[in-house]
């Protein structure tokens, strides 16, 4: 009984930490990207321009924040593994550096 006790209690503890790494990289992309700066275009193929030379069509920005909104949302379902390759996609568009997956995720990998 004991035993069936502490190993709820680890997923349990697992499980929270990984939504709170999920929603911490979320924020975090989110302030990298407030931080660009990006001046809105006024049509879908107009460039946004930012700081630090960065200039992405408007069209492409908005995809991006169908990714930021697809992560959130995976992220509240508990699907952090997915929500975070979405992070990754907007964090590399946006040139900011990527970050490494927790190994908690690394269940996905089968070596043949």
């Amino acid at each position: 009984m004991r035993t069936v006790l502490f190993t709820a209690a680890i997923i349990a503890a697992t499980a929270g930490t990984a939504a709170a790494d999920c929603n911490a990289e979320i924020e975090k992309t989110k302030a990298d990207w407030a931080a660009l700066k990006l001046e809105p275009g006024s049509k879908p193929s107009s460039i946004e321009k930012g700081v630090r030379g960065h200039e992405h069509i408007t069209a492409a920005v908005t995809s991006m924040r169908i990714h930021l909104h697809e992560a959130e949302e995976l992220c509240k379902a508990g699907n952090e593994h997915e929500a975070l390759l979405h992070v990754n996609v907007i964090r590399a568009f946006l040139d900011l550096p990527e970050f490494q997956h927790p190994k908690s995720h690394l269940y996905l990998y089968k070596k043949q």
